[in-house]
Parts: structure tokens; C-alpha cells; sequence
């Protein structure tokens, strides 16, 4: 989605070479500028939310923190950890709605997992497995023909939503522009002359009127105060801008730029509030954020992961990994004190696994990974047998 200046000029003159004055190349400067801003803060985002998540590793249902757990969360690579490898993984995932995560042997025998920047992929039919080629990394690229069960491979969205949304960017930079220069006209000052026909008639008339412009009528225009002379031969009248009476800000502006981030958010399903850094109804805001945005992305990661780097017997035996995204909102232990207390008592949490959830260090001891109960919590059954046996008491 990022915007490619190169192929912009290539479709500006249908393929071929052209001349491009420094005007169309500010303008279209300004115009990448804004759409970048949009598209990477919303890629920020995402990338910031999954960065977050813990990759919790499985071995026969229990959980284990060993090489695979270390690989995910520390040390994807000797060049990156997990943060930033996760990062370029969403970058490149909303860039090209696809993204390749290749597996290549370090020369110790440990495993390493690499961001793809490009390659290719030939039709394949639907029964064969698929391949990847010139699997590029950094200035590196691969010999090697990776088979489908080597890679992960990510898409965003069945459908590349990116000419829409380019299209979009070029509609609204339009009035975005028309707005821009509505303001400047508004705010300057524009005045018309009338020339006498008898100066008009002077062979120096050209020079003479523009040298006047800039030494006398241009500085009078960009003062705060000033005297303009009047001379025989010359009237100057206003035609419009400058008048304080007409107020004049940049509020249509900043709404269409704003549309622009709202829609280039609304195309990642993020709510336009947590764009604009809005505090109202953030609560029900990062709900939606996470279940319609980050979660699938987590769950599609997490299913190319196990089937890939599992398989079926290995995950039947419970050797797997869940990507763990409820670590992705700040946790406040003592402001949920009440709800902290009433997750430990019901039974269903242990004390460990609500400081996980927090973000703080473990307990290493047996009774906080039991799991608690309050007394007042029963089944009907015990409800009941303890009825019986204090109606048999009394009487």
C-alpha cells in the first residue's frame, strides 16, 4: 500500500518516459505524505498489539518454555528479536496483504525465522503443494526453492483491497488540495490594477510596473502596517482575501484529512477513535480492535505455525502453540483488586495465571498454581446435603 513514485509517473504517462515539472513532483510529495501517515500509523498499531502477545508453547497439554518458546518471544534471528521481527511480519503483511516467514538452519543446527522483503511464487495447481522462488531478504536471496510445509504464508484479506483504498487517497487528496488553497486564497490578499493608457503606452511600462511591485506594493501586502503611495495613473482596488471579517481556518482541512485516516482505519478494521487518539468509548474501541483486527491475525499465525511447524501427530500428542493475546491491554492488579479476587476465588485461575495475564513474574511455589475456591461457592448437591443436615440437627 505504500505509495511508489516511479510507478506513479509510469501511470501519469501510461508507460512512457516523461518530463515532470518540480510543481506535479511537490504535489505528489505532499500527497504521499499524507497517505503514509495514515497507512503507518495504522500499521503501528497492529504491529505494537502483536508485538505484545505471548507465544505459549505446548508438550503433551502441559506448558513448556524451552528452544520453540525462546524462538517466538526472544530470538527470531541473530539479527532480530521478537518485537521487531513481528513488526516487519505486519508491515509487510498490510503492505503487500501477504507475508512470507521462511525457516532457514543456522550454522549451529538451531532454527531461525526470517521476514521475506520479496519473492515469487508460480501457479501451481490446487493439488500440488505450492512453491516459493528468489526469496529475498534484506540484499540476500535464497537459492533455494522453498516448498508450502517449509514457509508461513499470511494473507491480510481474500482480496488485495490496495487500488481501492488507493483510489480513495487520490479522490480525497483532491479536495484535500482544493481546501488548502480555498485557505490560502481566503487568508492573502488579491487586488487589481488600473493602468492609465497612457503609461500602458511606455516603453519601460513592463519594468518599471514590476519593479513598483516589489519595492512598494508587495511590501505593503505582507506588513502588519504600512502605507502604500498612490500615484497618477494608477488605481488599485481589492478584490478579495484578507478581510477579517470572514473567518478563516484550517477545520475543513484537518476533517478531510482526518477522512482519510478514518477510512484507511475502517480498511484495517481498526475504530477510527483509536486513530485520532480519542479517549471516548475506548473501552467498547479496543474490544473491537482485538476481536475484529488483531485476534484473527493472531489465530491465522498460530494455525500456520502448528500446521507447519507441528503437523498432525505432533499436535494429537499436544505439542502446539497458542498466541496468547490477552496481554495486549495494560492491567492494573491493584485498580481490579475486587475482579482479581473473584478470577482467583471461583477456581478457574490459579494465582499464576492472573499474574501472568498482569504481566508479572510468576510465584515459584506449589500453591500458586493450585487453584482456589471460596466457601461460599458450591454445587446444588453440597447446597442441598448441607440443608438436610442441619434440618436433621434441629429436630
Amino acid at each position: 500500500m505504500g505509495f511508489k513514485l516511479f510507478d506513479w509517473l509510469r501511470g501519469k504517462s501510461g508507460g512512457r518516459l516523461v518530463e515532470v515539472s518540480f510543481k506535479e513532483l511537490l504535489a505528489a510529495a505532499q500527497e504521499y505524505q499524507v497517505r503514509e501517515l495514515a497507512f503507518w500509523t495504522c500499521v503501528d498499531m497492529i504491529a505494537n498489539a502483536i508485538g505484545r502477545c505471548e507465544f505459549r508453547t505446548y508438550r503433551a497439554g502441559a506448558e513448556v518454555k524451552e528452544e520453540d518458546y525462546y524462538l517466538w518471544n526472544v530470538e527470531p534471528n541473530v539479527n532480530q528479536n521478537s518485537t521487531a521481527f513481528l513488526h516487519k511480519l505486519v508491515a509487510q503483511l498490510c503492505k503487500q496483504n501477504e507475508v512470507l516467514v521462511v525457516n532457514p538452519r543456522q550454522r549451529d543446527g538451531h532454527a531461525a525465522l526470517v521476514v521475506a522483503d520479496s519473492f515469487e511464487q508460480p501457479e501451481t495447481a490446487v493439488t500440488r503443494m505450492a512453491e516459493y522462488r528468489q526469496v529475498t531478504v534484506e540484499n540476500f536471496t535464497f537459492r533455494k526453492t522453498f516448498r508450502e510445509d517449509d514457509v508461513i504464508h499470511l494473507r491480510l484479506n481474500h482480496m488485495n483491497l490496495t487500488p481501492v483504498i488507493e483510489g480513495l487517497y487520490r479522490s480525497y487528496y483532491k479536495m484535500v488540495d482544493a481546501a488548502v488553497r480555498s485557505y490560502q486564497w481566503g487568508s492573502g490578499q488579491h487586488w487589481k490594477v488600473h493602468v492609465n493608457q497612457m503609461n500602458e503606452g511606455d516603453p519601460e511600462f513592463q519594468a518599471t510596473f514590476m519593479r513598483m511591485i516589489e519595492d512598494q506594493v508587495k511590501p505593503f501586502l505582507e506588513s502588519n502596517g504600512g502605507i502604500l503611495p498612490e500615484f497618477d495613473g494608477y488605481e488599485f482596488t481589492s478584490v478579495g482575501g484578507g478581510d477579517s471579517r470572514v473567518k478563516q481556518d484550517t477545520r475543513d482541512i484537518k476533517a478531510l484529512v482526518e477522512d482519510i485516516f478514518d477510512f484507511t482505519a475502517r480498511t484495517f478494521l481498526i475504530p477510527p477513535v483509536l486513530v485520532k487518539g480519542e479517549v471516548e468509548a475506548t473501552k467498547d474501541a479496543n474490544e473491537r480492535f482485538l476481536t475484529y483486527c488483531i485476534d484473527p491475525i493472531c489465530e491465522q499465525l498460530q494455525e500456520e505455525i502448528n500446521r507447519k511447524f507441528y503437523g498432525y501427530e505432533r499436535w494429537r500428542a499436544g505439542e502446539y502453540v497458542q498466541v496468547d493475546s490477552s496481554s495486549i491491554l495494560h492491567f492494573d492488579l491493584f485498580a481490579n483488586a475486587n475482579a482479581v479476587e473473584k478470577l482467583v476465588g471461583s477456581g478457574a485461575f490459579s494465582i499464576n495465571d492472573v499474574l501472568r495475564a498482569a504481566g508479572q513474574p510468576a510465584i515459584d511455589a506449589d500453591w500458586a498454581n493450585q487453584h482456589w475456591m471460596t466457601l461460599n461457592i458450591s454445587t446444588m448437591a453440597d447446597v442441598l446435603k448441607k440443608l438436610e443436615t442441619t434440618q436433621g440437627g434441629e429436630t
